[in-house]
């Protein structure tokens, strides 16, 4: 019988128990209380994946990003056609290296020319003038030859031989031409003679890692197209210029300005996450008696201390600082609350 009656009473007792934590939760004057901020409890830092310049940006600390959002991006250089003319065969891909492509087939793209038939001649037949037998790169001449005439250009020259670009028609290779440097054709005006042949196709080279192959087998191009771009040498596989937020969060920091030069791995920015926030308070010595990790204690946020949250004692650092003649210990209190702004003031609550 005595048994049950102390049953009974211990059953009594702590349904009374159970029932003081709800009282509890708004009458807070019995416990100590140390002060706070809302802090983010991970942070990711954004860095350069490569060296180069960053392009124009508009980003601050304190703006909000949300995961995969834009941040920054890298300039690439673009990889232009020297002429008009058709890519033959592409060597490289988006992410590969461009070094690597030359190394083993010695460029990244073939491009056939639209104008394949050059004049490779040379000055023993030129005319007696000075001006017959010393041209200039880009300088126009006038060719005939088996009833046919045309008009080209110097492309190449080195004192006794020179190369033509045919700049209209179409001739035989091997065909022999005379050229001159007067339109008239006139005997004393001749700079030469040599024959058509058939250029080789244009090997592109580069260096650096390709952001972006923009041609393809049998595409034709004109020139100053752009072929293809390129990041720096140093930059991964599989690296774009674009460079997103990793994770959802503030920026609390933005470490880069437009335009800068940055390297490899340098910090552009920093995430302070939004989806694992916490309360960082300095705890008097003297409040830190009993607390452990795990505990659940209550916390307040200055903007709303009739809103009473629950937080988890996830960290107590285990070396303290003095301030006037008190050593004081950190302490992290995880909340589950995701609308809270990172900086607020909040008041933590000890037993």
């Amino acid at each position: 019988m005595k048994k049950a009656v102390s049953l009974l009473v211990c059953i009594l007792m702590l349904a009374a128990l159970l029932s003081v934590p709800a009282a509890a939760e708004t009458d807070l004057s019995a416990y100590s209380v140390s002060n706070g901020t809302v802090q983010a409890a991970c942070v990711e830092d954004v860095t350069a994946p490569c060296s180069g310049v960053l392009l124009p940006f508009d980003w601050s600390a304190g703006d909000r990003v949300d995961a995969g959002t834009p941040l920054f991006e890298m300039m690439t250089t673009r990889i232009t056609a020297p002429e008009d003319g058709t890519v033959r065969c592409v060597f490289a891909e988006a992410g590969d290296s461009a070094d690597a492509a030359v190394a083993t087939y010695g460029a990244v793209l073939a491009l056939e020319p639209a104008r394949l038939e050059r004049i490779r001649a040379s000055h023993a037949d030129a005319g007696k003038e000075e001006e017959c037998r010393h041209l200039h790169v880009g300088q126009f001449l006038y060719f005939s030859g088996s009833g046919t005439e045309g008009k080209g250009r110097v492309v190449y020259t080195d004192g006794s031989n020179f190369e033509v670009e045919i700049l209209n028609g179409e001739y035989d290779v091997g065909k022999t031409l005379s050229l001159y440097i007067d339109e008239e054709r006139k005997t004393d005006s001749k700079a030469g003679s040599g024959k058509v042949y058939k250029r080789d196709d244009l090997r592109i080279p580069a260096s650096g890692r390709i952001a972006e192959m923009l041609v393809s087998s049998g595409k034709r191009v004109k020139k100053g197209d752009t072929l293809f771009t390129l990041l720096s040498p140093d930059a991964d596989v599989g690296t774009v210029p674009g460079i997103e937020a990793p994770e959802a969060g503030v920026l609390s920091a933005v470490a880069a300005v437009s335009g800068q030069q940055v390297w490899k791995g340098q910090l552009l920015a920093r995430i302070a996450c939004s989806d694992a926030l916490e309360v960082v308070a300095d705890v008097d010595e003297m409040d830190l008696h009993g607390l452990k990790v795990g505990d659940r204690v209550p916390v307040t946020l200055d903007t709303d201390e009739t809103r009473i949250l629950t937080g988890t004692v996830t960290e107590i650092s285990g070396l303290g600082f003095t301030w006037q003649n008190a050593a004081y210990y950190t302490v992290h209190i995880a909340l589950n609350e995701r609308d809270l702004m990172l900086g607020q003031s909040a008041s933590v609550y000890l037993p």
